[in-house]
C-alpha cells in the first residue's frame, strides 16, 4: 500500500465514502504524495507517458511560430503575454523562448511569460530551467493582459471529474469506499452536485445498464478563468477528448478514465495511488460552450496533425530544399503528426477574444467548420451557471 493509500484509507474510514473527484484531486495533487507533487520522473522514456514536449523541442518551435503569428496580426503590440497553466518542468516554455531568441528577437523584446502554476515544487523546477529567460518569465498574479496568448497542453484531461452510472432506470453517482477487507471500492450514491444534475438530466436516460462515465464540471470553471487573462488574443487547449455527442455516445459504455504507469494503461484507480497517473478524456463541447459564454469564440478544432502540418507549412516547404539538415526535426515532426503516434489522439481547442476582423490564423487552414458547429450544437449547454 502506497504513502497516500495509507492516508486515504484512513480518511475512508473514518468518513465512509468520498466522490471520485475528490479522490482523484488527492492522487494526483496531494501536498506530499500526490502524482504531480512527487519529484518521480513523469514524461518520457524512462516516466510513464510521452507528451508532444516530451518528444523534443519541435512542438514547443512550432507554437512559438505561432504565437509569433499572434503578436503579428494584432499589431507587433510593446507587451504581449503568454500565459502558459501548468508548465510541468518549464521545457515547453523554454524551447519557445530560445525559439524566439534565436529567430525573431523583435518577438522576444515585447515577450512577458506568464506560468499558472499553483503547484511550488513545479514551480522551483521551472524557475531552474528558465533560468537564462528570468527577465521574461514570472509566476506571479498579473492583472489581465492586454494583448497575449494562453496555452493549456494536457491540463483538462487532468482536472478531477465525477463518475456516473447508469443503473436501475436512474443515474448514480460513484463514491469510493472500503470493502469488507479494508480495499477501496465503488459505491453508488445519489447525486447531489448541482453542476453534475444539470448535466445528467440533459443526458437523458436512452443508455444500457451499467453504462459509466465522467463529467468534469471544473472544466467549465478552467474555461472561464483562462478567459478572463486576456483582453485580446488567443487560447490554445491541446488535450484528448471528443465533442459531447460522440463523449456520451451509448457505445461508449465504460467511460474514458484512464491510469498510466511505466507506459502502461489500464483502468483501476485503486492501484498504486499517488504513484499513477488518473486521466479523463475532455469534454470539447462543454469547453467551447463554456468559453463562448465567457466572451470567447471558437475559431477552430482539429486534430494535431492537421493543426501541425499547417501551423508548420513554412518549414515544411524549406525543409524540402534540405531535407539532410533537417532530418532530427522531421523525426520529431513525424511522431507529433502521425496517426499512429500523437497525431489523432491529441486535438486543438483554438479560441480568439477581440480578434474578430483579423487574419484567419494559418494553422487553422485545415480546421472543418463542421467540427466547430458539432462542438456548438445548442443541445450541447455548459453544466455551469454563466459566471
Amino acid at each position: 500500500m502506497t504513502p497516500l493509500a495509507r492516508i486515504l484509507t484512513d480518511s475512508l474510514q473514518a468518513e465512509g465514502s468520498m466522490p471520485f473527484s475528490s479522490f482523484m484531486a488527492a492522487a494526483l495533487y496531494h501536498r506530499e504524495h500526490g502524482y504531480y507533487t512527487s519529484q518521480r520522473l513523469r514524461t518520457g522514456r524512462a516516466g510513464d507517458f510521452f507528451t508532444s514536449v516530451s518528444t523534443g523541442p519541435v512542438f514547443g518551435q512550432i507554437m512559438a511560430g505561432e504565437f509569433c503569428a499572434a503578436w503579428e496580426r494584432l499589431g507587433k503590440p510593446d507587451g504581449f503575454t503568454i500565459v502558459e497553466a501548468g508548465a510541468n518542468d518549464g521545457q515547453f516554455a523554454l524551447d519557445v523562448l530560445t525559439w524566439a531568441g534565436q529567430h525573431r528577437p523583435d518577438f522576444l523584446k515585447s515577450l512577458r511569460y506568464q506560468i499558472d502554476e499553483p503547484l511550488a515544487m513545479a514551480v522551483s523546477i521551472q524557475q531552474k530551467t528558465l533560468v537564462s529567460y528570468q527577465a521574461h518569465v514570472t509566476h506571479d498574479a498579473v492583472d489581465t493582459a492586454l494583448h497575449g496568448c494562453y496555452f493549456a497542453n494536457e491540463l483538462l484531461d487532468a482536472v478531477p471529474c465525477r463518475r456516473v452510472r447508469f443503473t436501475g432506470g436512474q443515474w448514480r453517482e460513484l463514491h469510493v469506499g472500503l470493502d469488507a477487507d479494508q480495499h477501496f471500492c465503488w459505491l453508488e450514491r445519489e447525486p447531489e452536485d448541482r453542476a453534475l444534475m444539470k448535466r445528467l438530466a440533459w443526458m437523458g436516460n436512452e443508455f444500457p445498464e451499467g453504462y459509466t462515465t465522467e463529467i468534469a464540471p471544473a472544466v467549465a470553471s478552467h474555461l472561464r478563468l483562462a478567459a478572463s487573462c486576456l483582453e485580446q488574443g488567443y487560447f490554445f487547449f491541446a488535450d484528448y477528448g471528443y465533442p459531447a455527442r460522440d463523449y456520451y455516445a451509448p457505445h461508449r459504455t465504460t467511460g474514458t478514465l484512464r491510469c498510466y504507469r511505466q507506459h502502461r494503461a489500464h483502468e483501476d484507480p485503486f492501484d498504486a495511488v499517488g504513484e499513477t497517473d488518473l486521466t479523463a478524456h475532455v469534454d470539447f463541447s462543454l469547453a467551447a460552450t463554456t468559453a463562448v459564454q465567457s466572451g470567447c469564440e471558437v475559431l477552430g478544432f482539429l486534430d494535431q496533425s492537421r493543426f501541425l502540418t499547417a501551423a508548420a507549412a513554412q518549414t515544411l516547404k524549406e525543409m524540402e530544399q534540405a531535407p539532410v539538415a533537417g532530418t532530427a526535426w522531421q523525426r520529431q515532426f513525424q511522431t507529433l503528426t502521425h496517426p499512429a503516434h500523437l497525431g489523432q489522439k491529441f486535438h486543438f481547442l483554438v479560441l480568439g477574444k477581440g480578434v474578430s476582423g483579423l487574419p484567419r490564423p494559418t494553422s487553422l487552414t485545415f480546421a472543418r467548420p463542421a467540427a466547430t458547429a458539432d462542438l456548438l450544437d445548442p443541445v450541447f449547454q455548459a453544466v455551469e451557471d454563466k459566471a
